[in-house]
C-alpha cells in the first residue's frame, strides 16, 4: 500500500475500500492511508436475489462516492499486479476523456457464457453487456446512472450492471487494451495465475489473480 501510495501522488487520490463486515482496524495504525469504511452486513445481497455469493466493491465505491465526489473513480481490486510502471499507466489513464473504461479481454466468451446472468431479473434494457471488473475507470455521472437503477433493480452482477448501463445509456466507453495494456484474467486456481507471473511476465501486463504478495516485484 505504501507503495500504491507513492505511485499515485500528484496524479490521483489514493483511498482504500475496507470492508468492516469481518473484522475493524484502528485507522491510527496506518496514518499515511485514507480510508473509506463500509459494512456488508448490512446488504440484503451482492446481485444476486439476496444470496451473498460473491462481494462486490462497486458496492463500496457507490457509497463512497457519496461522501467524496470526483469527476472520475478508478478502482483496482488489491489482489491484482501489474508488470510494468503503475505510475506511466495512471498518467495515461488520467489524460482519456470518457465515462467508463474496461477491460476488454473476456476469455469466457460472450455475456451468455457468464453464470450470473441467470439471476437477472425483469431486465429493461435492449441489449446486454460483460466486461470483468478487477478495475475500471468510471464517471461519477455514470455511478449516479449506476445507483439510480440499483434502487429499483438489484438483480444485476456488477460485471454485467456497469458495461450495459453505459453502452445502453449511450455513455462514452473505451477499453485499457486502447492504452497498450494486456489482461491475463481467471477464476481458476490463484496459483496457476501466480506461476504465469512468476515465469511468464511481460512488460505492460496485468495479471489476476496474485494472492502469494512475497512474488511481486516492485
Amino acid at each position: 500500500m505504501s507503495f500504491l501510495n507513492q505511485e499515485v501522488c500528484g496524479i490521483m487520490d489514493f483511498i482504500v475500500l475496507y470492508d468492516c463486515a469481518s473484522s475493524e482496524i484502528d485507522i491510527k495504525e496506518y496514518p499515511e492511508f485514507v480510508f473509506h469504511f463500509f459494512n456488508s452486513k448490512g446488504l440484503k445481497g451482492f446481485y444476486h436475489c439476496g444470496n451473498k455469493l460473491l462481494p462486490s466493491p462497486l458496492v463500496a465505491l457507490l457509497d463512497m462516492m457519496k461522501k467524496k465526489k470526483y469527476e472520475h473513480y478508478l478502482l483496482m481490486e488489491n489482489d491484482i499486479v501489474l508488470s510494468g510502471s503503475l505510475r506511466s499507466f495512471l498518467k495515461s489513464v488520467n489524460k482519456v476523456d470518457c465515462d467508463y473504461m474496461h477491460i476488454a479481454t473476456d476469455i469466457l466468451g460472450a455475456p451468455e457464457s457468464h453464470w450470473p446472468i441467470r439471476y437477472i431479473q425483469n431486465n429493461p434494457f435492449k441489449d446486454i453487456h460483460f466486461s470483468w471488473s478487477q478495475m475500471y475507470y468510471v464517471s461519477f455521472q455514470l455511478l449516479t446512472d449506476v445507483d439510480d437503477f440499483m434502487k429499483e433493480n438489484d438483480t444485476f452482477f456488477f460485471e454485467f450492471l456497469l458495461p450495459t448501463v453505459a453502452y445502453n445509456k449511450g455513455y462514452s466507453v473505451r477499453q485499457f487494451e486502447n492504452l497498450g495494456y494486456n489482461f491475463q484474467l481467471s477464476w481458476g486456481p490463484p496459483e496457476v495465475y501466480e506461476y504465469k507471473y512468476q515465469y511468464e511476465r511481460k512488460l505492460n501486463t496485468f495479471y489476476h489473480p496474485i494472492k502469494d504478495l512475497s512474488i511481486i516485484q516492485y
